[in-house]
């Protein structure tokens, strides 16, 4: 009987990936130019975003739920031809086909708009049909528990360094986001709620000992009727800052958090029976990982001893840092706004990386933060109006290690802004971090406890069977019993020396060692 080998092990939990897929996936549906913006002559741009709403998992398919968000700029059907907005989303539901995915795995998504075209319809002249093509990337993994050898004392080894991410543990908890808001001067007040959507960002996360604190925001968008004789039906925004933390026993200042957000219910009621003010509910659910980073010096080979090997499918680490973005900009009070008496408030509705390029040991970003601007007219009854501005950036990060075709996992946040009017222009000065976070798919087949043993004993002159494991060739058991391949061949007639199946039975005749 083989004796046992003591080899030196560390234990992992990793994040191991199942398997990734792409599908596409086509988005149609009608926008219609909102009451009371003016019909369009000429579409001049369409910026487009993709958001998911919800994931779900089937056996073998991955489920999405999102919305497609449409910031249109035209010119105006009238004499001056003043330049307008408006602001519509359509829902989508597609799926990618990932096979050996289950309910229980965890699955991230990205999703990357391909082309969007937007015509007008020939039933109606304010409405346009959208029809939009996205790239919808599913990757699903499962966390795994392993005994991973570093090291076989007594024996020549091959060993790999690797960087990984130990799961610490994960915790999930509920908060809910309550406030009460007015509808914007400009908007007419509510008599009936049509459609509420909800989009969260997690803005910040915090370790520290046993506990993960988040800070995030919600938007909501109100679909409505107005309570005006023509009951047109309009739109308006609204961000909610929460912060809120989770247990998780085991986290430590220092380690790496994954936080997923989800909402789980929203409802938004109005105050009397024609409201200009509402009170909105959301019940969200978030989800902590802690992960340790660790550098671990793995063996892939253990030179004359017998043994299987496991596959790691992994991302690993290459680096993360962050860089620090100031933006200043300065912009006329667009038309057909009123100039500015005075700021009131200024906010950061979003914030969107519309490029990340890896070249050598950097990583550059291209992107644009939407700001909202709240402020008294420059009128003779003074209202409150809002305007919308969007600045555009690209900064560098320096990760030592990034080469191109490496994964970008990239996180802005917005820590400052102000305005401020003066000379007819609006400033507008920004500070924003941009954390960044390389890693490389990798597949190493490693040595794992229980595996090792020494070789059987083949005496000179006789013959062992041997049963085939993973990574075996005929030249190495050649070697180990020290044979050669044509004497194995010549054994086992029918084996095919380049097609060896795991599982499969072969005699070896044994040779004389030395």
């Amino acid at each position: 009987m083989a004796a046992q080998v003591a080899p030196v092990t560390e234990q992992l939990t990793i994040n191991q990936v199942v398997n990734e897929q792409t599908a596409q996936t086509v988005v149609r549906g009608t926008i219609t130019v909102p009451d009371p913006k003016p019909d369009v002559d000429e579409i001049l741009s369409v910026d487009r975003t993709a958001t998911v709403k919800d994931i779900s998992i089937v056996p073998d398919k991955v489920i999405i739920e999102g919305t497609l968000t449409l910031q249109v700029v035209y010119v105006a059907f009238k004499p001056d031809q003043a330049v307008h907005h408006m602001h519509e989303q359509i829902n989508f539901t597609g799926y990618v086909d990932v096979p050996g995915a289950t309910p229980d795995m965890n699955v991230k998504v990205d999703i990357d708009i391909e082309d969007v075209s937007v015509n007008r319809s020939n039933k109606k002249p304010r409405d346009f049909d959208v029809a939009a093509v996205l790239e919808v990337s599913a990757k699903v993994t499962e966390n795994r528990q392993i005994e991973v050898v570093v090291d076989v004392p007594g024996y020549d080894v091959e060993s790999e360094m690797i960087n990984v991410d130990d799961l610490v543990n994960q915790e999930s908890s509920q908060v809910i986001v309550s406030d009460e808001f007015e509808v914007p001067a400009e908007k007419p007040p509510v008599e009936k709620i049509l459609d509420v959507d909800t989009q969260t960002t997690i803005t910040d996360t915090r370790i520290v000992k046993d506990k993960v604190i988040i800070d995030g925001e919600v938007t909501i968008q109100v679909t409505y009727v107005a309570f005006e004789p023509s009951q047109p039906v309009h739109n308006m925004h609204q961000s909610f800052s929460f912060s809120h933390f989770i247990e998780v026993p085991g986290a430590a200042p220092g380690m790496n958090v994954e936080v997923d957000a989800y909402v789980e219910d929203v409802d938004v009621e109005t105050k009397g029976a024609y409201a200009d003010s509402l009170t909105a509910y959301i019940v969200l659910e978030l989800n902590a990982r802690v992960m340790e980073p660790k550098q671990i010096n793995v063996v892939t080979e253990v030179a004359g001893v017998s043994f299987e090997k496991t596959l790691l499918n992994i991302e690993s680490v290459v680096g993360e840092d962050s860089a620090q973005v100031v933006l200043r900009e300065s912009f006329e009070t667009p038309d057909p706004k009123p100039d500015v008496e005075k700021v009131l408030d200024t906010t950061a509705k979003e914030v969107k990386i519309t490029e990340s390029k890896v070249i050598n040991n950097k990583v550059i970003l291209r992107g644009y933060v939407d700001v909202n601007i709240i402020y008294v007219a420059a009128l003779d009854d003074q209202p409150v109006h809002s305007m919308h501005q969007r600045i555009n950036f690209r900064t560098f990060v320096e990760i030592p290690g990034a080469e191109n075709g490496m994964n970008v996992m990239v996180t802005p946040i917005v820590e400052y802004i102000k305005s401020d009017y003066e000379s007819c222009n609006v400033h507008v000065e920004l500070v924003m971090k941009v954390r960044v976070r390389v890693t490389e798919s990798m597949q190493r087949e490693v040595v794992t406890a229980e595996m090792i043993e020494e070789p059987d004993v083949c005496l000179p002159g006789e013959t062992i069977d041997y049963t085939i494991k993973q990574g075996d060739t005929l030249f190495e058991l050649a070697q180990r019993y020290s044979t050669t391949v044509n004497a194995i061949i010549a054994a086992n007639p029918g084996v095919n020396p380049q097609n060896l199946k795991v599982g499969d039975t072969i005699t070896i005749p044994c040779g004389a060692k030395g």
